[in-house]
């Protein structure tokens, strides 16, 4: 087996994009994909190997599945997709004749317009956006040998398909998207080490469930102990006060569009709010979705006070 870390083995990963594998905790690594920055880890058991999100495009995927042959003899049976944004989902088709699991809504968003115009932006043919071959609603269990992993859809957050990856054994949950953090993001180290709260906020996009995220992260909190880890989406393992910071900035987010909205205030002019939990260009692409999942709201009316 060849050595990960040697850079003479991973040219042809290089040139996908595709970062060496970096070990989390014995038989867990976790490597960085471009173009995106995005986090793909792999667990391995005694008997097979189950692999976290799959990159950009198929060419990114078979990369990806040849450099876990480099890193493990252990042989690669189950790929999990956290969610269908492109940068987790697009290379999902070099490992269609395995075991791929995601949640059931996936399949009707690989096929949707946006979908379609992200596949074109980074030059994949849209017939190449294939769906888990495993759909599931709520959770599922996987035995590695030796190794038992969960896969679970705690709630809506990011996305309305997000799924978590719990590896009891190495204390380490993947989060995908539901989390973000900001040193590998931002061009960082890439270690394993916790960055400080107050960190990378995480992407309210237009697919976004902004008033359920906060509940859903209360979930992902009730998995994780004083010292468990988890993996974000984007950026370097986090700690769970840290996931309870940002759950804590969500709530403010949620309640800020309901307190706008309640006090007669409109997605564009919220725009121009400088009240925000995090910068308002990172919020502008979910807002005016956040506004419109509150539906009808009885606007209140306050007295001047001068």
């Amino acid at each position: 087996m060849s050595d990960p870390a040697d850079p003479s083995t991973g040219s042809d990963a290089a040139d996908a994009g595709l970062a060496p594998w970096q070990e989390l905790a014995p038989g867990v690594w976790r490597a960085v994909a471009e173009p995106d920055t995005v986090n793909l880890v792999l667990v391995a058991g005694s008997a097979r190997a189950l692999l976290v999100d799959t990159g950009s495009s198929p060419d990114q995927g078979r990369a990806v599945r040849a450099a876990v042959a480099a890193v493990t003899d252990v042989p690669l049976e189950v790929v999990v997709v956290t969610h269908a944004h492109r940068d987790h989902a697009f290379g999902l088709a070099a490992f269609d004749d395995l075991e791929t699991v995601g949640h059931e809504d996936l399949a009707a968003w690989l096929t949707s317009d946006e979908a379609r115009a992200d596949a074109a932006r980074l030059g994949v043919d849209p017939a190449d956006l294939v769906a888990p071959n495993r759909p599931i609603v709520l959770a599922a269990a996987f035995d590695l040998g030796g190794r038992r992993v969960e896969v679970a859809h705690v709630g809506r957050g990011h996305t309305g398909a997000d799924l978590v990856v719990v590896v009891p054994d190495a204390d380490l949950v993947v989060v995908g998207d539901l989390v973000e953090s900001s040193t590998s993001a931002r061009g960082g180290s890439g270690g394993s080490t916790p960055p400080a709260v107050d960190s990378a906020p995480p992407a309210l996009g237009p697919d976004a469930f902004l008033h359920e995220w906060p509940i859903t992260l209360d979930g992902v909190i009730g998995l994780m102990t004083s010292s468990t880890r988890a993996v974000p989406g984007h950026g370097d393992p986090v700690d769970r006060p840290y996931v309870y910071e940002q759950r804590g900035r969500l709530a403010s987010v949620s309640g800020q569009v309901r307190h706008l909205a309640e006090t007669g205030v409109d997605v564009d002019a919220a725009l121009g709010s400088d009240e925000w939990a995090y910068p308002v260009e990172v919020l502008a692409p979910g807002l005016p979705r956040a506004f419109a999942q509150l539906g009808p709201v009885a606007v209140r009316r306050t007295l001047p006070l001068a």
